[in-house]
């Protein structure tokens, strides 16, 4: 019975083999210029082997993934053109090695959507019908990268703690809300006291995160949510302010 399943299984994967092998070669063709021209490496053959870090292993994290659809990773490849033409080639270079496109990400028992770790940004990558819209996935990107430059540069920590509320302290790390349907809420009092989402109220890191991601891809939004609060306002421009510090070629309308 074994070998009859098997033999069925190959008989249905055979005609896709030759789809399959095209679609990595046009995949293959767009990511070339884009690893050339920013120094980079793009992955979407999913190996854990090769994707995870050794950390990632452990059984607090038991990292595991899946391997991305690859017309969806077709789809995904100008968005993250896009994503990187958002920034000086040179700050690229010198803060992001890998992109890793996975279908699913799961660490410490939850679904993640993105993260990160030393010179590599890891984004889950399905259909606009389940969410995966281009903002949503630019928005991941520059989240991301957003949080290497935290990392990789001084960022004015005591200005932007200074802005938050007399006592107010972030809830962790962002692992505690990935189960919270409500993370993305925007409540009035949220932003009266500078934040832009509630998952801003996470980290201090989270907060920058979502600060970023909308300068990238939502500015008018940001802007109009700014005029409305004082305490986002000046934290975008704590913001701009870094992206400054790290190249003089970062210009913000």
């Amino acid at each position: 019975m074994a070998k009859t399943t098997l033999s069925l299984f190959t008989a249905l994967l055979l005609p896709l083999l030759p789809c399959m092998a095209q679609d990595a070669g046009t995949i293959d063709a767009m990511i070339q210029p884009i690893e050339a021209a920013f120094n980079i490496q793009i992955h979407y053959a999913f190996d854990p082997a090769t994707y995870f870090p050794e950390q990632w292993s452990a059984p607090s994290v038991a990292a595991t993934g899946q391997q991305a659809d690859l017309a969806e990773v077709q789809h995904f490849i100008p968005i993250i053109q896009e994503f990187l033409s958002g920034h000086p080639a040179t700050v690229v270079q010198g803060n992001l090695q890998h992109i890793y496109i996975l279908g699913e990400l799961v660490c410490g028992g939850r679904n993640y959507g993105s993260t990160r770790f030393e010179n590599g940004i890891y984004v889950v990558c399905k259909s606009a019908q389940e969410g995966y819209t281009a903002e949503f996935l630019e928005q991941r990107l520059h989240s991301e990268f957003s949080s290497l430059l935290f990392t990789h540069h001084p960022f004015p920590a005591g200005q932007w703690l200074a802005l938050n509320p007399p006592g107010f302290r972030y809830s962790g790390t962002g692992f505690e809300m990935l189960r919270d349907p409500q993370r993305f809420d925007a409540k009035e009092s949220y932003r009266t006291d500078g934040f832009l989402l509630n998952y801003s109220r996470s980290s201090l890191e989270n907060d920058f995160n979502m600060i970023s991601a909308w300068m990238f891809t939502r500015p008018g939004d940001l802007n109009s949510v700014c005029q409305q609060y004082p305490k986002i306002q000046q934290k975008k421009t704590l913001a701009e302010s870094f992206y400054k510090s790290i190249s003089s070629q970062y210009i913000f309308p």
